[in-house]
């Protein structure tokens, strides 16, 4: 059809019919009825609004505490808007309005009549009955989520109703439960686990240590990584483990010694099952007293502390250990070159009571003996025992009793006419009773008491025989002992209380009784002579034992603001009283977790830490002589108080990075002064040292693959860390460099599944050196007699001399760099599974110089710098079957 129009009309007659055509298309882009393809993952608000203004001419109006309580994920395909709309904001407590131009949100206002229930209990291993700490659960409907505690317990408040609950757990198969929650409900899931979902996750995302959490410098340590690390003579180690993470550092290659963050080995809290340990090592520290086969769970706390703990300055590590299995009969065996291993558990009274029993020790006492003369004898010998009896009393109840003992023992021995003997003896012993109760759905209580101690004993005996002419033999002797240690009786409460979805409250108190013995001596000597009076003479001398009263409180709450923020608040309260001195400190920990996008988080914190105890020692090595002491009216307390803050990127699958910063002030930390030092004596030890200030500030970068069949990380950290004392003290008040001021360290770990029978393993670590203090030059004196031979002048040539030093810790060592290497053969049999494993420590024989010492030319006399290593080469195997 043709339209005629007059021409001075046709102007007039195109607006018209313009207008009507764009009246039109808007009501059609207008309609909600009109279906619309929309394809969003984990979406949060602003990202669906962006989406739906982008699809129709629509606009979104709401105010800022309308917020996603979890992101959306939507696929549909020609779906008319306001369904579209409805399934978005299922579960988001948003309401909707669709008015002419825009979208209008509101938050809904929630029934008063609607009820909440709290869904709580236990996660077990489906077979064996053990508790899963940090097990997953998460309600999709309602969007909120929790974990399970140290004890395998939980608790979650849901809405009323017809819910869909995930239960999950690395290494096991996911389990879904429905359940109309109608009441508040005690119940117990069993998770099976799936050989096909091998523990591969490096750090693996719990509650507290993970990337999703609100702490941050903070780890979760897998059993996996720990057995599979290289290390000295195949004996997997959980210290030299912790070692390979940022931030983390060994005194001397090859040991077990943590120094976290500028920290000394005294600064770091390690507990066994909530109980401190205070010596943690074995030969020096070539290995520490955790035997893998009886741990469940590691975790390492380095900054943003969680209020429960406290009395250590630079890291916590928290060691739990497993409970037994209620189930069947299970154990292991280990033949190694330096110790074997025995681990048995089993029921007791099936699904009531369990037991675990693991067991360690050395050999090299058999086989040193047949190396030596006839008339000697001497050896080195180490055990661990560690012993668990779990019962669950009822549903709401179970009780627990923990044992570990271990010992260092060496000896030397000598028989002719004359007799010699003596033995130096080391190490703790650990007895812990724990009951945890369930008061209400949303209240929990674990109650410990504990006692443990360490001591270090040497004996030495002496006797020696003289033949008379005339008459029978004259027998003189003497016998001294030598005793320190310390000893500690403790009970503790520590509660869960979880008022709601979005918090979780944790409160409780601890008191711990200490008895420090410095020293205590004892010498007697003897004369039998038969022709005379027998005479008997003691002598001794001691410290006096110093008590100490240790008491804390603590409250904390983790908490989410909203989807992107969450919030780890709490206090610590700390009373010591030791010699008629108390001592109170309240620290402040707070750390905040902001979630910038789903692939990005950034998170601060902020920790105050006290330590009342301290440990004597000069020596680089774990020497069992060194003593712990505690504070006094005339040395305070040691604090610090550490800033942090840290960004973490998992944009890429499998992979996870993070870089962290922080920055660690100290304060009445200690030194010894120039000239003195510590030799096995804490007699007068406060007036040789000087109370200071030290500081410690770094950023560590870590980057890490945590699935597939390579595994692993690499990790590298820049720090600094000095002191600083008073003018006219150490160093005449200038700065100095911490002894272990290591500015480099690099780390790479790698896990590679060869086959399925066959795993690799490797670590590579470079460290720059660490700081010592050397003489710049030396004066010497002397005033030879007239015409003396020139021999007189050889023989005293180094009489007299004396060392000046320019300044303390003024020479840093050569750069450190260590290769391990190790294979894991696997093979089922007909009654368990058989592992060979072989390693090899540092594999391209890198000479480390683990100490420096000034020597002198022969015949110049001219002064060299010597190094010595410590652990060369070191190939080893070990074989493990498991039934």
């Amino acid at each position: 059809m043709i339209l005629l129009i007059c021409p001075k009309h046709r102007i007039k007659a195109f607006s018209i019919i313009l207008s009507i055509m764009l009246s039109i298309s808007f009501a059609q882009a207008q309609n909600p009825a009109l279906p619309i393809s929309i394809h969003l993952r984990q979406a949060n608000l602003k990202e669906f609004a962006t989406e739906i203004e982008r699809l129709t001419d629509y606009s979104f109006i709401y105010g800022e505490e309308i917020v996603f309580k979890h992101p959306v994920t939507l696929s549909l395909r020609k779906a008319p808007l306001k369904l579209l709309l409805q399934k978005a904001f299922s579960g988001q407590e948003i309401s909707f309005e669709i008015t002419k131009h825009h979208i209008v949100l509101r938050k809904k206002k929630l029934e008063s009549a609607k009820k909440h229930f709290t869904l709580n209990g236990y996660v077990l291993d489906s077979i064996s009955k053990e508790t899963l700490i940090g097990a997953n659960i998460y309600d999709w409907q309602n969007g909120l989520g929790t974990t399970t505690n140290p004890f395998g317990y939980f608790s979650i408040t849901l809405p009323e109703g017809d819910t869909k609950i995930d239960f999950s757990y690395i290494g096991y198969a996911k389990q879904q439960l429905s359940i109309n929650l109608c009441k508040d409900t005690l119940l117990t899931i069993q998770l099976h686990n799936d050989n096909q979902l091998a523990e591969v996750v490096i750090l693996s995302d719990k509650p507290e240590t993970g990337i999703q959490s609100s702490r941050m410098g903070a780890s979760s340590i897998p059993l996996t990584h720990i057995k599979n690390t290289p290390t000295l003579m195949s004996e997997a180690d959980v210290l030299k483990s912790i070692q390979l993470l940022p931030g983390v550092q060994s005194g001397m290659s090859g040991t077990s010694g943590l120094y976290v963050r500028g920290g000394g080995p005294d600064q770091n809290l390690y507990l066994l099952d909530g109980v401190p340990l205070y010596n943690v090592d074995h030969t020096l520290g070539l290995l520490s007293v955790f035997t893998p086969e009886a741990i469940k769970k590691v975790d390492l706390y380095k900054s943003s502390f969680p209020a429960r703990f406290g009395g250590r300055l630079s890291s916590i590590v928290d060691v739990r250990t497993n409970d037994g299995n209620m189930q069947h009969y299970h154990g292991s065996f280990t033949i190694g070159l330096l110790t074997s291993h025995l681990q048995v558990e089993g029921p007791i009274w099936k699904d009531h009571t369990s037991f675990i029993i693991s067991a360690r020790r050395s050999y090299i006492d058999c086989i040193l003996p047949l190396l030596m003369p006839k008339e000697e004898r001497g050896g080195y010998s180490l055990y661990d025992i560690n012993a668990k009896l779990h019962h669950r009393l009822s549903e709401k109840d179970r009780f627990f009793l923990s044992f570990y003992k271990g010992k260092d023992h060496v000896y030397y021995k000598y028989k002719d006419e004359d007799k010699f003997k003596q033995t130096h003896d080391w190490g703790n012993m650990l007895l812990n009773a724990r009951w945890n109760h369930v008061f209400t759905s949303r209240l929990f209580s674990n109650t410990t008491l504990a006692y443990n101690r360490y001591v270090f004993d040497i004996n030495q005996e002496e006797t020696s025989s003289i033949q008379q002419s005339d008459g029978p033999a004259i027998t003189n002797g003497s016998s001294d002992l030598f005793h320190s240690g310390i000893k500690d009786l403790s009970i503790s409460t520590d509660f869960d209380y979880h008022p709601m979805p979005a918090h979780s409250i944790k409160f409780g108190g601890k008191y711990i009784y200490h008895q420090y013995a410095p020293e205590v001596q004892t010498s007697k000597q003897y004369d039998n002579d038969p022709q005379a009076p027998q005479t008997n003479n003691s002598s001794g001398w001691h410290n006096t034992h110093i008590h100490a009263h240790d008491f804390s409180l603590y409250a904390e709450d983790d908490f989410s603001l909203n989807d992107q923020w969450k919030i780890n608040a709490g206090l610590h309260l700390s009373i010591f009283n030791v010699q008629k001195q108390t001592y109170l400190s309240l620290q402040p920990r707070l750390s905040v977790s902001f979630q910038a996008s789903k692939d990005i988080t950034l998170k601060t914190s902020f920790s105050q830490m006290n330590q009342c105890t301290q440990l004597l020692s000069t020596a680089s090595l774990a020497m069992p002589s060194d003593l712990w002491v505690p504070v006094t009216r005339h040395i305070r307390p040691m604090k610090s108080f550490q800033y942090s803050a840290g960004m973490y990127y998992t944009g890429i699958k499998h992979w996870e990075f993070s870089i962290e910063g922080y920055y660690k002030d100290m304060r009445n930390v200690l030194e010894y002064k120039d000239g003195e030092g510590f030799l096995g004596s804490s007699h007068n030890w406060e007036e040789k040292v000087e109370m200071g200030k030290g500081r410690s500030f770094g950023i560590e970068l870590m980057a890490q693959k945590t699935a597939g069949r390579l595994t692993g990380w690499i990790n590298y950290t820049l720090s600094k860390t000095d002191r600083q004392f008073a003018v006219g003290g150490i160093n005449d008040g200038k700065r100095f460099p911490y002894q272990y001021d290591r500015c480099h360290a690099l780390n790479l770990t790698l896990n590679y599944q060869l086959t399925r029978r066959i795993d690799f393993n490797m670590s590579w670590t470079y460290t720059s050196g660490c700081m010592t203090t050397l003489p710049k030059e030396k004066t010497h004196t002397v005033l030879p007699p007239v015409n003396v031979p020139p021999s007189w002048i050889t023989d005293n040539i180094n009489q007299g001399d004396i060392d000046h030093y320019s300044s303390r810790n003024n020479y840093r060592l050569p750069a450190s760099h260590q290769l391990n290497l190790g294979f894991n053969f696997h093979k089922k049999t007909k009654h368990g599974e058989r592992i060979w494993n072989v390693s090899i420590l540092n594999a391209y024989n890198a000479m480390n110089p683990d100490f420096v010492y000034i020597s002198r030319e022969s015949g110049t006399g001219k002064p060299i710098l010597k190094k010595m290593t410590l652990l060369p080469c070191i190939p080893s195997f070990s074989y493990t079957y498991k039934f």
